[in-house]
């Protein structure tokens, strides 16, 4: 048998690849039934476990110069040529060119050459799994922090309650504490979008005014959140919430 200096130390290590590894297949489960991947491999990656991979959608483009050709119905070169043009302006605005039924095509198309990978430029799809360079923590860190992920899994990214919670009981870890509702006030400032009846003639301050009132009549109203600030208070816990999204 082999004897290691320090046995303790290697029992550790042993522990701590054992709940990596648990905790990536745990994270592989819930990346499967709609969890972020990208957070979850940040979190993985600072912990030293491996990574989640997997067949994902990519969109990217690169830059190419080409001839527009658009075909239309019309009764002169003249409007032919009048309709064209509009089309022009609208994808001119538009900023791109769709597959939307009219006629689109682009001709004697031309790339830069050769076209390199660092050419490509991604605006959808994960990133890649990238390897740590800061130290794995060690096994007393590394039970804390796996309890953080996925309390943070729970509370922010809709992880399941009861799939976290069998999750580190599994690995032997000691409980997450109980998660429920709690009713909180908190400011918020925003947009909302409100449909007023008004004279055609109106003006600002009366549009203001009919504004006001009907959302003073309305008494609650769907804000988009431009800012969120601090909670000002908390009541007592609420009823126990439903089971999360990954609800495993």
């Amino acid at each position: 048998m082999t004897d290691y200096p320090d046995k303790d130390a290697y029992t550790e290590a042993k522990i701590a690849d054992e709940l990596r590894a648990q905790l990536t297949v745990a994270t592989e489960g819930a990346v499967k039934h709609g969890a972020d991947r990208d957070w979850a491999n940040e979190w993985l990656r600072k912990l030293g476990a491996k990574q989640i991979s997997g067949r994902s959608e990519y969109r990217m483009h690169v830059p190419l110069t080409g001839s527009y050709g658009w075909r239309v119905k019309a009764g002169s070169r003249a409007e032919a040529a009048e309709r064209f043009l509009e089309q022009v302006q609208r994808l001119a605005k538009a900023g791109k060119i769709t597959a939307d039924g009219s006629y689109d095509n682009v001709y004697d198309v031309k790339f830069d050459e050769p076209v390199a990978a660092a050419d490509v430029q991604f605006y959808s799809g994960p990133e890649d799994p990238t390897e740590s360079t800061e130290p794995v923590p060690g096994l007393d860190a590394l039970k804390a922090e796996i309890r953080k992920m996925l309390m943070e899994g729970v509370a922010v990214q809709g992880w399941g309650y009861n799939y976290a919670r069998r999750t580190i009981a599994n690995m032997g870890l000691d409980p997450l504490p109980n998660f429920g509702f709690k009713n909180v006030e908190v400011p918020v400032s925003g947009t909302v979008t409100v449909s007023v009846r008004v004279f055609e003639d109106a003006s600002m301050d009366e549009i203001q005014e009919t504004t006001a009132a009907t959302i003073r009549k309305q008494g609650t109203i769907s804000v988009k959140p431009d800012e969120i600030g601090a909670i000002t208070s908390q009541d007592e816990d609420a009823e126990d919430e439903p089971e999360n999204l990954y609800s495993l």
